[in-house]
């Protein structure tokens, strides 16, 4: 694995700064959502079926990798992610957003982008809370069918 790609991050961090500066923290969030929601689908591409837990995991596993975040998926099954961060990508965050804002910045897009509509997570530890992880539980809603 790389190390963190701190230019790439800091970036990132110093735009949330600036924005939730100048407009305040819900437009920062809006707009650092969408520039989330830019870089991402560039980075993830079309080359992976959507809706499989599996793509999902060597999708965002090796995206994470490229710019040296340390990520694990102890659990990956057709209904069930556990998608663990063993790196902080924003520790220069910390203080300034709730976990949960943040990461729903991005979060909510890699899940709709590469699984689809009728996932949800749920965050279960945060490096920014003293875990040693930060840990999502991503599940596939059950279908009330008959």
């Amino acid at each position: 694995m790389q190390q963190r790609n701190n230019a790439f991050f800091n970036l990132f961090e110093n735009t949330f700064l600036v924005l939730k500066e100048e407009f305040g923290e819900d437009e920062a969030l809006r707009l650092f959502r969408i520039i989330m929601e830019n870089g991402l689908k560039t980075a993830y591409g079309n080359e992976f079926t959507k809706g499989k837990a599996e793509e999902f995991a060597h999708v965002v596993g090796e995206r994470d990798d490229a710019v040296g975040l340390e990520v694990a998926f102890p659990k990956v099954d057709d209904d069930k992610i556990i998608y663990q961060f063993h790196t902080d990508p924003f520790p220069g965050l910390k203080g300034h957003v709730a976990p949960e804002k943040l990461d729903a910045t991005y979060l909510n897009f890699k899940i709709d982008r590469l699984l689809g509509t009728g996932w949800t997570y749920e965050t279960t530890k945060h490096l920014w809370l003293g875990d040693n992880c930060s840990e999502h539980v991503i599940v596939r809603s059950k279908s009330n069918d008959c």
